[in-house]
């Protein structure tokens, strides 16, 4: 398996974190969320001591570290260079989605050497992967875990992500998604986000926990929980507490 060599970064200046992080000689580095109040429960809860996860769409790493801490061997998954980038493409003439698309490789980059200073600070083990969500690479060591968090929202095709996890075959998948506070047990419904006037660049979907739900039976696994949490959003414009659902799957 073609594990990403790690990079040596320095600089926070050189970073982005999506993550807030606490790390050794730096203290408390903010993100756009804190999650640290509500990590168990955006794990589903469950025991990854002595297994193997994978983090999908891992960005500054903070969940890939906090897995780590409970014992699990982690494998970080993001975004390759060469992979697409799923922006809404609207009609208008003035919207610029090569500029977006730009704008996003520097983006990722910045994430990408955030994760690699927290991975150097942490002495961190786990291992980075590269590529496309939609085809994630077959020769992965086997799994016990896939965790998607808040991700699928942002992809065109959710279910084409969750697709390629369960093809792998882990014994338990964990979504992690934003939902309405009082979306459990609500039917299999995905609200389309974009509008010509909010012009959402990727917010593509809002997925209910009954839609998520149908597409993991679809896929063979069987939800075995359902958490309520609110993570601490940090993001300009923003700055508030909002819901997520944390979903826990088996594969029957």
């Amino acid at each position: 398996m073609p594990f990403a060599e790690p990079r040596h970064v320095e600089r926070t200046e050189d970073c982005l974190f999506y993550h807030s992080i606490e790390l050794p000689g730096l203290g408390l580095v903010e993100g756009l969320w804190d999650l640290r109040e509500v990590a168990d429960d955006y794990l589903g809860g469950i025991d990854v001591q002595g297994k193997r996860v994978l983090d999908v769409g891992t960005a500054s790493g903070f969940l890939t570290f906090t897995l780590e801490r409970k014992g699990a061997e982690v494998i970080s998954f993001d975004i390759g260079d060469d992979a697409n980038y799923d922006f809404v493409p609207y009609a208008d003439p003035s919207y610029d989605i090569e500029a977006l698309r730009e704008s996003a490789r520097k983006r990722v980059q910045d994430l990408r050497n955030s994760y690699w200073l927290a991975h150097r600070l942490l002495a961190s083990k786990a291992r980075a992967v590269y590529g496309d969500v939609y085809d994630l690479p077959a020769d992965l060591p086997q799994l016990d875990v896939v965790l998607f968090g808040m991700i699928l929202g942002h992809l065109r095709d959710p279910f084409a992500a969750l697709h390629a996890a369960a093809r792998l075959t882990p014994p338990t998948i964990v979504i992690t998604n934003q939902t309405a506070e009082h979306d459990i047990g609500s039917g299999p419904y995905a609200h389309f986000m974009p509008t010509p006037e909010n012009r959402e660049p990727n917010a593509w979907w809002g997925l209910s926990v009954g839609c998520l739900t149908q597409m993991l039976d679809v896929l063979g696994y069987d939800v075995v929980d359902v958490r309520s949490l609110w993570p601490l959003c940090l993001a300009e414009g923003r700055v508030g507490k909002e819901h997520c659902s944390s979903i826990v799957a088996k594969r029957r």
